[in-house]
């Protein structure tokens, strides 16, 4: 019963009709690169050159050739000139779309990538969907939605999260998508664990941890108490949206400073974090923030040697949005960040 609210509350936002829970998003991107290698073996996937390390490691794992595209550094969305022109010359078969930053902006390779039967998978990683499906129809486009309630997600529920799509027949096919590939999974762990600190990490020049790495190959299973949760955060989607909204209006008036580069945020969409580049001490910056207390991040690593991705790399910093945030604290931490500038 619950389940079927939940589904009923995301067709009404977004048209999107099918639902499949899992434990984590990593689970569904596993079930759904599991679905795409049965349909064609030797499978050609897009993914922007910065986002989160784990679905390139879960791709790489299960034998996709990887086609990185650098991003726009004003918005950390994949970069669509680039795009276009990777779709118009070579041979793509799935687009990992991430909305990354919070932003979500209209999309002019749908239709070529339509035409040319590339499937999407779109990952609202960093923002939500809008309590208005009108909001939703400008900047909802993929074949599948993924929709994830993790840590510092727009609902933190640490653990749960879903996929929609409008197709019946991709519906039951990935039902039918069994993750016995997991024992698989664990017996070549190190196998990519030596590519990633080999390869990646060599020419990236970081190195992170077994269990980051192992974090990636980790499926969860989705518990019982997440259909409850996830139904009574959805009860304060409106709210929570008006509130972010404003959140991120008092950030870009206090953070308007010359040296400051604000991510846009364009779209409609509940937004994440608040997100800027900053050109100098950026790791001074982020050090004195933690020692007051202030959570901040400088996610995300460019995975490949692109241009704005390396940029942004150096440069971004994420301040949160959750309820704790107010005009009095975004101004103690705009008053930290400026004696850095």
């Amino acid at each position: 019963m619950i389940k079927k609210k939940i589904k009923n509350f995301f067709f009404k936002k977004t048209g999107y009709d099918n639902i499949i829970f899992a434990g984590r998003a990593n689970t569904l991107i596993w079930k759904i690169g599991l679905y795409l290698k049965q349909k064609k073996k030797n499978t050609t996937i897009v993914l922007p050159s910065s986002l989160c390390v784990s679905p390139a490691i879960i791709f790489k794992i299960l034998g996709f050739k990887i086609e990185y595209i650098d991003i726009d550094v004003n918005s950390g969305l994949i970069n669509e000139k680039l795009l276009l022109n990777t779709i118009r010359r070579k041979k793509i078969d799935a687009i990992f779309y991430v909305n990354l930053f919070g932003n979500a902006l209209k999309n002019k390779f749908y239709k070529e990538a339509k035409e040319k039967n590339i499937f999407i998978i779109q990952d609202l990683a960093q923002t939500f969907i809008s309590s208005s499906k009108k909001n939703n129809d400008d900047y909802i486009f993929g074949d599948i939605l993924i929709i994830s309630f993790g840590y510092s997600k727009v609902f933190d529920l640490n653990g749960g999260a879903l996929i929609l799509t409008k197709n019946q027949n991709l519906y039951e096919e990935l039902n039918k998508v069994k993750m016995s590939e997991n024992e698989k999974i664990s017996g070549s762990k190190q196998k990519y664990l030596d590519w990633y600190h080999n390869d990646f990490s060599k020419k990236k020049k970081i190195y992170l941890s077994k269990v980051k790495f192992a974090n990636a190959l980790y499926i969860k299973p989705y518990k019982k108490k997440y259909d409850r949760q996830i139904l009574q955060s959805l009860k304060f989607l409106n709210k929570e949206e008006k509130r972010r909204i404003k959140i991120l209006n008092i950030y870009n008036e206090i953070f308007n400073h010359k040296k400051i580069k604000i991510i846009n945020n364009k779209s409609n969409l509940i937004p994440w974090r608040f997100c800027f580049l900053i050109k100098k001490n950026r790791n001074k910056i982020l050090k004195c923030l933690r020692e007051k207390k202030y959570d901040a991040s400088s996610y995300y690593l460019a995975l490949t040697h692109k241009t704005e991705s390396l940029k942004l790399e150096k440069q971004i910093i994420n301040l949160w949005m959750d309820k704790s945030k107010n005009k009095k604290k975004i101004v103690e931490q705009f008053n930290i960040i400026k004696k850095f500038l």
